[in-house]
């Protein structure tokens, strides 16, 4: 039997859709929204574990675990949705509901593992994975008044800052035991807890972790270890994560080294974003792509970040580039398939057989899209549209 008849039907199809380009004539955001969001419940609901399953693996037909850091930080995301979306104020109870789950998921240090990294003894925590976590019990705190869900967050706040080190880079409990500058959003979740707690020693930590990766990127705006391993060009998922981290924390720190530090990185993308509104999934120190395909979590994240300087600096070159990625991340959406597994999801790569998440609907990908709808929602509502 040939590789391809094992194959589900519905993955030769999608492949052959790869050869062209997706087209979106018109964006109804709230109908790409809601179907997002369907499918994150269904991702949650084939997830054994009880947070939001890793991906549905198309090629294998199944779901991964699920995934405590893209749990995290997806909370937030189902809190902001209800507002958007009728009839849909069960979200609220879901994202409380997950948690409850990350509770379950804490490690003895106060930490949360990687969704597949154990020792053998049972789940190592991970730097990145817990600030990402400390999102989400911010946020079901905030909405709920819950005192534990503050102090899980104080919690891994502690075991951060106790694990960094001098440099102010986080080199020990590292996925893959890369040392990495996403872990901006690690400094950005530490100034999150410090807004809530007395003590000074969080920001502290944010800012060495900040200084760490300023001193990590060169002068056209690329940074070094961005990518997850060792040797490889960074995908813009992983570009993005550092630029986000850097841009959150130096305006709730109102320090302009790090909101222009991340604006560099906005505008090399900017120069350098498709026609059809896609950005390559790598680019090398010299901000050339190295791939031919798309990461779409990635061109959702840039398109936030343009988003975001379109609101701080009104340069409508910002606005322009963000909803053309957004576009083009809405036209890969499959929503003619009856199959709830794939309905409304969001490929890693677009052909879905691009090098970020091959042939996967990785959840985090749903996540950014629907952040970026809702602040293309936001942004109408206050232009009047």
């Amino acid at each position: 039997m040939s590789i391809l008849e094992k194959w589900p039907v519905l993955l030769g199809y999608v492949i052959l859709l790869g050869w062209s380009a997706p087209s979106c004539r018109y964006l109804a955001v709230r109908t790409y929204l809601q179907e997002a969001v369907e499918w994150l419940l269904v991702a949650r609901n084939r997830s054994p574990g009880g947070g939001i399953a890793a991906f549905y693996d198309l090629l294998r037909g199944r779901w991964a675990p699920s995934y405590p850091e893209t749990t995290g930080y997806t909370i937030p995301t189902l809190f902001a949705s209800v507002a958007h979306l009728e009839q849909r104020d069960d979200l609220r109870e879901i994202a409380i509901a997950l948690a409850d789950y990350l509770l379950t998921a804490r490690t003895p240090e106060g930490g949360v593992g990687h969704w597949k990294q154990r020792d053998g003894r049972g789940i190592t925590p991970v730097v990145f994975d817990t600030g990402q976590v400390v999102f989400g019990w911010l946020a079901a705190w905030r909405e709920t008044n819950t005192p534990v869900y503050l102090q899980a967050a104080v919690d891994a706040a502690d075991w951060l800052v106790g694990v960094q080190s001098e440099s102010g880079a986080w080199v020990r409990y590292q996925h893959l035991g890369t040392v990495k500058v996403i872990d901006t959003r690690v400094a950005w979740a530490l100034l999150e807890v410090a807004q809530v707690t007395p003590s000074s020693m969080y920001v502290t930590a944010a800012r060495r972790s900040l200084d760490w990766a300023l001193s990590q990127q060169q002068s056209n705006g690329w940074f070094r270890h961005a990518a997850f391993r060792t040797g490889e060009d960074p995908f813009t998922h992983t570009i993005a994560y550092t630029a986000e981290g850097l841009l959150e924390s130096g305006l709730m720190l109102n320090e302009a080294d790090y909101v222009t530090s991340a604006e560099k990185v906005a505008r090399a993308l900017l120069k350098r974003q498709r026609s059809d509104g896609s950005l390559a999934s790598t680019f090398d120190a010299a901000w050339q792509p190295t791939s031919r395909s798309s990461c779409l979590t990635g061109n959702c994240q840039m398109a936030l970040l343009w988003l975001r300087f379109y609101g701080l600096s009104g340069d409508i070159s910002y606005l322009h580039a963000a909803r053309k990625a957004i576009a083009f991340v809405a036209a890969t959406q499959n929503l003619s398939t009856s199959n709830p597994n794939v309905r409304g999801a969001i490929a890693g790569s677009y052909p879905i057989y691009g090098r970020y998440e091959r042939l996967k609907y990785p959840n985090l990908a749903a996540k950014f899209f629907i952040d970026a709808l809702l602040a293309l929602l936001e942004l109408d509502k206050q232009l009047g549209g």
